[in-house]
């Protein structure tokens, strides 16, 4: 129900604007037509999860240019908060800091395995707006951020975007994988998202199926960080073929392990990960070629 407020704050935001008069006399009347159509009529919503992500190239408002798919390329997730600084649920998430956290534990400051970037979504608004000085804005949204801030001009490049990703209200909150694809299902459902609540999204990436795997909770690999050996104890309900595959960010499978028909309960297998370079990767554990149960690892 977030994206609908959102939306009828959108259109009554241009109405107060556009016809003062006609927002004062007629604004309960509208929000409750507007509020029925919205939230019982269709309303197409993001890209699909596991959709590619349209490419874009922004400069932030520190003259710094982004280029979405060299951050992929190189391995990175990313995280687009798209808001519009008139946008009371939009100013809401801002103060939770919540994506300044997100920042400092992973993008630069931190592990330097995400980028994180706030994009202004209405290209009407201006750097007023953005430092809180302007007649659109819920407050200064600059001071204290130590993320990248965005502000494109209107015009094809912005409009191409909003299309390119369907966003139709604001925040809309979405994590690139990687692998280029797309998730925002997490995101925008229920309450303000925490950093757990993206690194969770995060741990969706990839081509291995996840959707079909329970998250690991019949699985745990010692140590984590690994460095030679991974010890991987995993309980199973019924007999199987087991087989563990090791997949990097790029949800490219680098290593495969096979230990045959198992015995229904507790097992601990070893595998060898001293021919993986640092970084993070993805175990998943097969039960007769359906995946089971993942776990993310960081190798050192």
């Amino acid at each position: 129900m977030r994206g609908t407020a959102s939306l009828v704050e959108t259109v009554l935001f241009l109405l107060k604007n556009l016809n003062p008069y006609l927002y004062r006399t007629g604004m309960n009347k509208i929000y409750i037509i507007l509020f029925l159509l919205l939230a019982f009529g269709p309303c197409d919503a993001q890209p699909a999860n596991g959709s590619v992500a349209p490419d874009f190239t922004f400069t932030d408002i520190n003259g710094v240019s982004r280029h979405l798919y060299s951050y992929l390329d190189s391995g990175k997730y990313v995280a687009l908060d798209i808001s519009a600084t008139w946008c009371h649920p939009c100013w809401d998430y801002h103060t939770t800091g919540t994506p300044d956290s997100l920042y400092t534990l992973h993008d630069m400051p931190g592990d330097n395995t995400w980028r994180v970037f706030f994009i202004e979504g209405d290209g009407s608004t201006n750097s007023a707006d953005l430092n809180g000085t302007g007649t659109s804005t819920q407050g200064d949204w600059v001071t204290g951020s130590n993320y990248p801030i965005i502000d494109p001009p209107t015009g094809v490049a912005l409009s191409d975007f909003l299309s390119g990703y369907n966003i139709n209200f604001f925040p809309t909150l979405l994590i690139i994988c990687p692998n280029r694809q797309v998730y925002q299902d997490t995101l925008n459902t229920g309450a303000k998202p925490m950093v757990a609540t993206w690194e969770y999204a995060a741990d969706k990436c990839g081509t291995l199926g996840v959707s079909n795997e329970r998250q690991a909770t019949a699985m745990s690999v010692y140590p984590n960080p690994v460095a030679d050996n991974a010890t991987i104890h995993c309980w199973l309900k019924n007999a199987a073929d087991v087989r563990i595959t090791v997949a990097n960010i790029m949800g490219q499978v680098v290593l495969e392990e096979s230990y045959g028909p198992l015995a229904v309960g507790d097992h601990a297998l070893d595998c060898n990960t001293s021919m993986l370079t640092s970084g993070l990767y993805f175990f998943t554990v097969y039960e007769n070629n359906i995946g089971r149960a993942r776990v993310k690892v960081v190798v050192e």
